[in-house]
C-alpha cells in the first residue's frame, strides 16, 4: 500500500509539473516580443536617438520599419539644425531633444511613440508626438483610420474623449467642445492589450501644463460593437 501511495504521489507531481510547464510555455508564447528594439544616435548626436528593430518574423515589415525610423531621424536632424540656426540669428538658447518609447511590443504588433521637444524662444518649448504602429498580420504601418474605419466609430470615440475630458476639468479645458476634438488618420495612438490609447498634442484638448494627454478607448469602440 505504501508503494502504491508513493506511485500515485509521483504521478500527481509529474502531472502538476507537466501542467506548469505547459502554462509557462503558453504564457511565453502570448507575451513574446514582436521585435527587439535597439537605440541608435543619428550622426552620433545625443539629442537625436532613434530606434531600429530586429528579430521579427516578418522581415519585409522589419525593413519597412527601419526605413521609417531612418526617415524620421533625418527629419529630426533637419529640425535640429534649423532650430540652432534660428537661435543664433535671433539670440535665444536653442534647445532640441528627440526621444522615443516602446509602448507595445507583443502579439505581432509594435507601437513606438516619438516625442520631439524644441525651444525656439518664448515662455517655454513645445513637444510634438508621433506614433509608429505596425501589425505583422497586415504587413504595414497602422494609422488611426485603419482602426476606426467607420463614421460611427469615429463619432463614438470622439464622444468618449469629450465626456472623459468634461469629467476632469482640472486637467482638460473646462469649456472643451466636441467639435474641438479632431480624430484623423494622423492622430497619435498606441496599441494596448485589447484596444488602443489615443495621444493628444499639447494644447489640443488641454492646457500646456497638462502635457500630452493619453486616453484609452473601450474595446467596444475599436471593435466596432
Amino acid at each position: 500500500m505504501r508503494v502504491k501511495g508513493l506511485i500515485i504521489s509521483m504521478i500527481g507531481l509529474i502531472a502538476f509539473f507537466a501542467l506548469f510547464i505547459q502554462l509557462a510555455a503558453t504564457e511565453n508564447t502570448s507575451s513574446k516580443q514582436t521585435a527587439t528594439v535597439t537605440q541608435f544616435l543619428f550622426k552620433d548626436k545625443k539629442e537625436l536617438p532613434y530606434p531600429q528593430v530586429s528579430e521579427m518574423e516578418n522581415k519585409d515589415l522589419e525593413k519597412k520599419i527601419n526605413k521609417d525610423f531612418k526617415t524620421y531621424a533625418k527629419a529630426s536632424y533637419t529640425s535640429y539644425k534649423e532650430n540652432k540656426r534660428e537661435g543664433k540669428k535671433n539670440g535665444f538658447p536653442a534647445d532640441y531633444q528627440a526621444a522615443y518609447e516602446v509602448k507595445y511590443n507583443q502579439q505581432g504588433k509594435l507601437s513606438i511613440l516619438t516625442s520631439n521637444y524644441m525651444f525656439s524662444g518664448g515662455a517655454h518649448g513645445n513637444t510634438i508626438v508621433e506614433s509608429f504602429n505596425y501589425d505583422e498580420k497586415y504587413d504595414k504601418r497602422i494609422y488611426l483610420t485603419d482602426i476606426l474605419t467607420t463614421e460611427e466609430q469615429i463619432e463614438a470615440a470622439t464622444d468618449y474623449v469629450w465626456k472623459y475630458a468634461l469629467d476632469r476639468p482640472e486637467i482638460f479645458y473646462p469649456d472643451l467642445k466636441k467639435e474641438d476634438i479632431g480624430l484623423t488618420k494622423d492622430t497619435a495612438f498606441f496599441f494596448t492589450e485589447d484596444s488602443i490609447t489615443l495621444v493628444f498634442q499639447q494644447y489640443e484638448i488641454a492646457p500646456y501644463v497638462s502635457g500630452n494627454q493619453e486616453i484609452t478607448l473601450p474595446k467596444e469602440i475599436t471593435e466596432g460593437a
